[in-house]
């Protein structure tokens, strides 16, 4: 059920990878590996669903105009805040975005500035995959530094 457990945290908006390879490995004592194996393949599953959802969801929301005024407040602000970095990265930018493991900044992120830019979704998929294996290697790096640090700390108390 572990397994389960981690995987949901995985593709869960906010938390993905960057939450659930710890708690799947901390929390659910996994092994690291795979902990970071599991949580990869949430990132990669949602990357899926959200480049077939995300044409779907915002023409839906044309037809309410409530949500299209907010879906286009969240396109502009997204546009806004990426539209730079990827006039000077280009489409490799979307590796960067999801590698970085700060919140914002994972595979939902870049499946919305992906559609946003217009970047074909077997483009898209690739390119965020490759960012979702980063930013997991990154994650699983930090989460037994982190641990081991913690437990340097609290033997010396």
């Amino acid at each position: 059920m572990e397994y389960f457990y981690t995987y949901l945290w995985s593709i869960t908006p906010v938390v993905e990878l960057r939450g659930a390879i710890p708690i799947g490995y901390l929390h659910y004592d996994l092994g690291i590996i795979t902990a970071t194996l599991i949580g990869i393949l949430g990132g990669i599953t949602i990357v899926i669903f959200c480049l077939l959802t995300l044409p779907l969801l915002f023409k839906a929301l044309e037809y309410v105009p409530v949500l299209n005024t907010l879906k286009e407040a969240v396109l502009e602000k997204t546009r806004t805040k990426h539209s730079e970095k990827m006039l000077l990265w280009g489409e490799f930018f979307l590796v960067v975005l999801v590698a970085i493991p700060l919140p914002g900044s994972g595979a939902f992120t870049g499946s919305l500035v992906a559609y946003l830019f217009g970047i074909p979704a077997r483009t898209a998929f690739l390119l965020i995959s490759l960012g979702t294996i980063m930013s997991g290697i990154i994650v699983a790096a930090l989460t037994v530094s982190g641990q081991g640090l913690w437990g340097l700390i609290t033997g010396i108390l």
